[in-house]
Order: structure tokens, then C-alpha cells, then sequence
């Protein structure tokens, strides 16, 4: 009678590559990329509305965030929100809007120009992660279709 063998335990060969940071921000698309004819600003809003599956309160920062940003996707120095202008805009509590903006960084929705900067001084950059951009650009079905057999 034979047994069967013991389940060995993974190698490191076996185990998936780690990402680097510098891979992760390889992953995004960058603001500023042509998109198809349209706007970056609008890809953003529309991923953030239907694409996303965040909390109520994350949209919200999200959209506002993007209501400083041009079309192309970019906030200019000079009216970057920070902390205190997202807590104004959205009429959320500091805490709040700071939970917010880490879950979106950690799903690749925004990055912060200096990576140590806090939120009260940092630039924040708007992002769309490689999946959802895809899922964006991608050429909407045709809703209808129409038999051709002539069985009928």
C-alpha cells in the first residue's frame, strides 16, 4: 500500500515577485497622457463613479480633488486643496477626508508629488490605475443585435 507524498512546502522560485515602488508607479497612468479624445479629468471622474468600488465619503474626496484639476488632469501648484481645502470642500471631518486619501494612494487613484509630504502640504496628483483605464478606453458594445438568418 503506498501513501501519498507530504505537500511540500513553496520555494522562494515558487513565490510571486514582489513589486517595487518604482514598479507600482509604472503601473498608473500618468495625467496628461491622450486618452482617445477624451479628457483625462473626465476618465477620472467616470472611473471614480462607475469603476470604483470605494465608500461613499472616498468618491466624494475623489470628485473633489478632481474639481481643482484642468482637463488634462493636473492640479497647479497654486491651487492644490490640501487637507484643509478638501475638509472645506466636502464638509467631512480631517479625520475623515485623511482615511479617504489613504485609500485612494493605496488603490492608485492619486499619489502625492514628494512621497514624504504629509496631507497638509502635500501635491497631490491624480491617477487612474492600468485596469480600470483599460476598462474605460475600451469601446462600448453594441447594446442590440439584430438576427440575420432568414429561417424565419
Amino acid at each position: 500500500m503506498s501513501t501519498a507524498a507530504a505537500p511540500r512546502r513553496p520555494s522562494p522560485a515558487n513565490m510571486p515577485a514582489r513589486r517595487t515602488a518604482a514598479a507600482a508607479d509604472r503601473a498608473l497612468i500618468a495625467p496628461g497622457v491622450p486618452a482617445q479624445r477624451t479628457a483625462y479629468r473626465a476618465l477620472y471622474e467616470r472611473g471614480i463613479l462607475t469603476a470604483s468600488r470605494m465608500a461613499g465619503n472616498h468618491r466624494y474626496v475623489a470628485l473633489a480633488l478632481a474639481t481643482h484639476a484642468d482637463a488634462a488632469g493636473t492640479i497647479p501648484p497654486g491651487q492644490q486643496p490640501r487637507l484643509l481645502g478638501l475638509v472645506h470642500d466636502t464638509g467631512l471631518a480631517a479625520g475623515q477626508v485623511v482615511v479617504a486619501l489613504n485609500t485612494l494612494k493605496q488603490r492608485g487613484w492619486i499619489r502625492k508629488a514628494k512621497p514624504g509630504a504629509t496631507y497638509e502640504t502635500a501635491d497631490l496628483v491624480l491617477t487612474i490605475p492600468n485596469q480600470i483605464m483599460a476598462r474605460l478606453l475600451k469601446p462600448a458594445a453594441p447594446t442590440a443585435t439584430e438576427r440575420t438568418t432568414d429561417d424565419a
